[in-house]
């Protein structure tokens, strides 16, 4: 959304809020990253007072919501630790309720069945996926850490031991990770493309924790403002969300709406299934097309942004590189080895 920018363009921003509360009429509003802009807030009285306005559409409404940082919430007055005690005093953010790292927007949102509250029937995953920087790579967007990755595994062998494997599980992060990009190159998908594509200049290995995990199914993320394209690598679906503000760049804006619906087989047990779409900022509803091979040429390698490239960097990479094939090979091998 980029709040803290021309007031008139914050304004906008707030009644598109409204407007997509109205006609959507979710039950959550996650928010995947870049509510504020953090350097320019700093200028024009500080991150609380854009904080309120980013949620004063959803305090109207009396929502729950879910709110990760991206690489522009905590560049100013305020850093990550003290944005997530501001957030923790609205009774509407669902951090404070949720097992997470203390300090941080890296937390779950379990929703229990309609059926029975105690039942477990799908897992929102929010990782904070930093500004810039990944795993000692200054040339890079940033990423989710090793740090993360180990409590990522960590609550996912909890919530199996304590709920079981047929949860359905999905994932909000800001930046987009590499296998984005091998999706994009190499596969079918639906959507545009009308931007780059701001992935970490290494891969820290969060999709191959995925799948030795096997729980999330689906991943959403934003960053790119006019990229709203998806599609599925290694039977996980990677999708983009959709640019909601008027303060940054891009002329599309909206809401992807995501829709769980549970089940019940001819067992009796419990299946939850997934759709989403878009809805524009005329209220008009875009959905998924058929798979189709990208229009166009193909992403080129991931990296920060107007940075040479030292050829130190190019040597650690490749290193980097060659320990991820590794390692990516032994955890397919040997699932309960991890380095």
């Amino acid at each position: 959304m980029h709040f803290a920018g021309d007031d008139a363009l914050d304004i906008k921003t707030q009644e598109l809020q409204r407007n997509l509360i109205q006609w959507v009429k979710p039950d959550l509003i996650a928010v995947s990253g870049d509510a504020v802009t953090e350097g320019k807030a700093e200028k024009l009285g500080g991150y609380e007072k854009f904080w309120k306005k980013f949620t004063e559409p959803i305090n109207e409404a009396q929502l729950p919501y879910a709110y990760i940082f991206g690489n522009h919430d905590a560049n100013g007055d305020l850093d990550r630790p003290n944005i997530v005690a501001l957030d923790d005093t609205n009774p509407l953010s669902l951090r404070k309720h949720c097992e997470g790292i203390p300090n941080t927007t890296n937390f779950i949102v379990p929703v229990y069945s309609s059926r029975n509250e105690n039942e477990l029937a799908a897992n929102i995953w929010m990782f904070d996926t930093g500004s810039t920087s990944c795993e000692g790579f200054e040339h890079s967007w940033g990423c989710i850490e090793r740090h993360q990755l180990k409590w990522y595994d960590q609550e996912s062998k909890k919530i199996k031991e304590q709920h079981g494997s047929d949860i359905h599980h999905l994932a909000f992060l800001h930046i987009p990770i590499p296998e984005y990009k091998k999706m994009y190159n190499n596969y079918d998908i639906y959507g545009d493309s009308n931007d780059d594509l701001g992935c970490p200049f290494v891969n820290a290995g969060f999709f191959q924790h995925v799948k030795k995990n096997g729980d999330i199914s689906g991943i959403f993320v934003g960053h790119d403002h006019m990229n709203d394209f998806g599609g599925w690598y290694d039977d996980v679906e990677l999708v983009y969300g959709r640019k909601s503000g008027f303060n940054a760049y891009g002329d599309t804006r909206g809401a992807k709406v995501i829709k769980l619906k549970e089940t019940v087989d001819e067992k009796g047990e419990l299946k939850v299934t997934r759709a989403h779409y878009i809805v524009n900022e005329n209220g008009t509803i875009t959905l998924p097309e058929p798979l189709r091979p990208r229009q166009g040429p193909k992403k080129p390698d991931c990296k920060y942004p107007g940075k040479a490239l030292k050829w130190e960097t190019k040597i650690k990479r490749l290193f980097w590189d060659l320990k991820y094939a590794f390692e990516n090979f032994v955890m397919r091998k040997w699932e309960n080895l991890i380095f």
